[in-house]
This record gives C-alpha cells, structure tokens and sequence, in this order.
C-alpha cells in the first residue's frame, strides 16, 4: 500500500513536467556586447594607477533552444558566437629592450611607456538558464561556459624619454601592436620593415611592428585560458508572442589571464621579467534582439 502510495506520488509529480517537457521550441537572437576586463590595476609607488581597462563593443549572434515547464516557467540554453575584450592602457615608466639582428645581445632602455590597445576575444558562449515568465516581461538567470576560439589585438606602444646607460640622446620610439594572442610566437628578430639603433657602435633592431609576445616570456604558454565560466543575469521584454528585447549582465568567474604571460612592464627584476598574478575576469552587457519560435 505504501509502494502504491510513493509511486502514485511521484507519477503525479513528475507527469505534468513530463507532459509539458514536449513543449520544445527554438529561436535566434544578435546584438551588441559592451565589454571590459574587470580586475586590479597595476599602481606605481604613490598609488597612482600606470594601467587601466575600459569599454570596448563586439556583438553575437546565435541559436536559442527552449523547454517550457509551465506558463511561467522553463529552461533556456542557447549557442552563441559571442566577442568580448577590452581597451588596455599603460602610461608610466616603465622599459623597453632591443636586439640585435642576430639575436645574441639586447640592450635595456628605460622611457616612459604609453600604450593603449583595443583587445577582442572570440568566444563561442553555452549559458543554460531558468526563466519566469509574467506577462509580456521576463526574468532569467543561470550559468555560462564560453570556449575561446582567437583572440587579436590592434593598437600602438609609444616610449617617450627614452634612457641608456651611456649619455646619448634618443628620438622617441613608436611601435605599432597588431597581435594575434594564439598563433604568435616568441620573437626578438624578423620583424617587419625594422629601423635600427645604433648604440655605443653596436646596432639594435627597433621594430615599427610587434606581436604579442615581444615582451613576454620564452614559453608555450599564451596569455589568455581558452576556457571561462561565469553567471547570467536577464531581463527581457516580448513585443508580441515570439519578438523580445533582453538585456544580459555576463560575469566571469575564473581568470582570463595565464600568470606565466602576464607581465608587469613597470621594471625588470635584475633583468627579468616581472610576473603579475592578478585576476582578471570578463565583465559583458549584452543587448539583444530576438525571436523565440
């Protein structure tokens, strides 16, 4: 009598969610994102910030794949070409080194460095969430997996007062950044179109070109994980039975930056590069535009 019980129990609990589990649909949606690093910045000796990350746009597009519970209430998961990044700037003392031809001497150059960038990472995003539907409006929230697929990079590096350690006046250097973060390699020769240095009789490269790892360790590591995990939060509003608006706040939870390859272009430690272990995570307003079938 008991086992009867238990199991009429359970068939009437699990039988409406069974039923309305069929209720499977699917739909598109694209937008824009709005996108920043979020983590701590590198100060100098008084407290004064040398780096700093700000608002940069991409967009995404992709699929939408629902399963209504209830009229209230369901799962959504959806597949997602998503780009996220951020603008960098670094503007302090700091160093530059360079090589000659051959590679088998460098020279250290304090200056003052001042470089801004524009990142842009692509990822193919995975969020599974629950929704509550009231009305026309929407609220959802849940998890995100995001694979990284590339990352690039465009921008300048200017050193201004530019030092050596013999008394020799130097032009400023600029360099342009054009940096793919998953296929460069570390370099210290070949660059493209180089002018030359001529110090204490001994040439050095000055490349008008550079690629992610110039300043950056000899390793196989890259600088940013492939893989990011973090929360969703949603708000949505349907303009008719299948056309919505949404607004997505995406906040990542792990860190997008290797420590092996995260470097501090304050200084040198005799000679060294200095490491950072700051964790920098992706932060994403996402503003959509869709259509659930």
């Amino acid at each position: 009598m008991i086992r009867v019980t238990i199991t009429s129990l359970f068939l009437a609990f699990i039988l409406p969610f069974s039923l309305s589990a069929q209720e499977f649909s699917g739909g598109f949606k694209t937008g824009l994102n709005f996108n920043q690093f979020d983590g701590p910045t590198l100060k100098d000796g008084n407290g004064n910030e040398l780096e700093s990350f700000s608002g940069s746009t991409g967009f995404h597009v992709g699929a939408i794949f629902n399963l209504k519970l209830t009229d209230y209430f369901g799962f959504r998961s959806e597949l997602l070409y998503s780009q996220k990044g951020t603008n960098y700037t670094y503007s302090g003392p700091s160093y530059t080194r360079l090589y000659t031809s051959n590679g088998d001497r460098n020279i250290v150059l304090n200056a003052n460095r001042n470089t801004t960038i524009s990142i842009t990472n692509s990822h193919i995003d995975i969020p599974i969430m629950a929704y509550l539907r009231l009305g026309r409006f929407e609220i959802s929230g849940g998890v995100n997996a995001a694979v990284m697929l590339g990352s690039r990079a465009t921008g300048e590096v200017a050193f201004e007062n530019v030092e050596t350690a013999v008394s020799q006046n130097l032009d400023d250097i600029t360099i342009t950044y054009d940096a793919n973060y998953f296929q460069d390699e570390y370099q210290i020769s070949d660059f493209a179109n180089p002018d030359n240095l001529t110090i204490v009789s001994t040439s050095y490269v000055v490349p008008t070109t550079i690629g992610a790892y110039y300043d950056a360790n000899n390793s196989d590591e890259k600088l940013f994980n492939r893989f990011d995990f973090g929360l969703n939060a949603q708000v949505g509003y349907y303009l008719n039975q299948g056309l919505f608006v949404s607004a997505r706040v995406n906040y990542g939870l792990t860190d997008v930056t290797n420590q092996e390859q995260d470097v501090d272009h304050s200084s040198l430690d005799n000679g060294q590069l200095r490491l950072s272990d700051d964790f920098d995570r992706n932060l994403s307003l996402q503003a959509s535009i869709g259509f659930s079938f």
